[in-house]
């Protein structure tokens, strides 16, 4: 940036990268020192201004900004989010674009998070909105969906002979009378291109623990990885302890191609539910999630101009 110093730190997390920031802002290339007067002929400026969205890692996904036009059934044209800048909670993309059509023939808009090789469809919407007068709403409600209302709790227990294994063991599920059944209320299946995802993070450890639980689209029955699973529930067991203080459990939405096979690096930035592990658990002890989602939900703005 120019003139300004800005101290960053990178945090791998799910394949993406989250720049923290500790002081002013950043952006991923300086703008051009004297923007042209006036635009070729099918060329517009385009900006859009998001919060509650972090950076990623390109080289596992990116940004890309779709559009629909009139004459079209489906989004059509996508723009590779290149250039950006971020202040606190807001990253702000803008480039210019040639199209094919004007801009007023542009009927809907949408952020997605796409593969490194982008498809001719979007995969994995963010957020998405109908386009009119030059601008456009980016919400959830036409993405990755709302999950405000999603509830749920997690036992510690374990069918083995050695209770203490339960501080190793955990499902989303409950007991009543003796049997065991779903805990979680209020999840309706993600949307297409979407998964979600169950985690335990330590942040006591540098770089940070993290251990994937599988992912699911119904809490009523088995992850992706049933292997260490004795119940069929989102869960399992894992050789780490989960009485540290400084770990949590979160429950995310991510990209159904980022954790493909099982093995993604870390969770995304859409976090659900989550809670704060402690150090005394015992065996068929219950935790209570917290939903986080109506403060964490990503929103967008775009604008297209001349």
């Amino acid at each position: 940036m120019n003139g300004q110093h800005v101290s960053k730190y990178r945090v791998s997390i799910g394949g993406f990268i989250l720049i923290v920031l500790f002081a002013g802002c950043s952006s991923s290339s300086n703008p051009p020192s004297n923007p042209p007067s006036s635009l070729p002929t099918g060329t517009y400026y385009y900006q859009v201004r998001t919060s509650n969205i972090r950076l990623l890692d390109t080289t596992t996904g990116e940004y890309v900004l779709w559009l629909r036009f009139a004459t079209d059934t489906a989004y059509t044209k996508s723009i590779p989010l290149t250039y950006w800048t971020v202040n606190h909670d807001s990253i702000i993309f803008q480039g210019t674009v040639k199209l094919i059509h004007s801009a007023d023939s542009v009927v809907y808009a949408a952020l997605a998070i796409e593969p490194r090789t982008v498809g001719n469809t979007p995969s994995s919407i963010v957020i998405a909105g109908r386009y009119s007068d030059g601008m456009d709403s980016l919400t959830v409600a036409n993405g990755i969906g709302d999950y405000a209302n999603a509830q749920v709790s997690v036992i510690f227990t374990t069918k083995s002979g050695d209770t203490s294994r339960a501080k190793s063991e955990f499902y989303l599920m409950r007991f009543s009378n003796g049997v065991a059944s779903a805990s979680a209320s209020n999840f309706h299946v993600p949307p297409s291109g979407w998964t979600y995802s169950l985690w335990v993070l330590d942040s006591n450890f540098y770089p940070q623990h993290k251990f994937f639980y599988g992912s699911f689209t119904d809490p009523a029955g088995p992850d992706s990885d049933p292997s260490s699973d004795e119940y069929p529930f989102p869960g399992g067991f894992k050789t780490a302890a989960l009485n540290d203080a400084g770990g949590r459990i979160e429950i995310t939405v991510d990209p159904t191609f980022a954790v493909t096979g099982n093995k993604p690096a870390a969770p995304s930035p859409f976090v659900i539910l989550w809670t704060p592990l402690q150090r005394f658990l015992y065996f068929n002890e219950s935790l209570p999630l917290e939903n986080v989602w109506n403060s964490s939900k990503p929103t967008g703005l775009l604008k297209l101009w001349r």
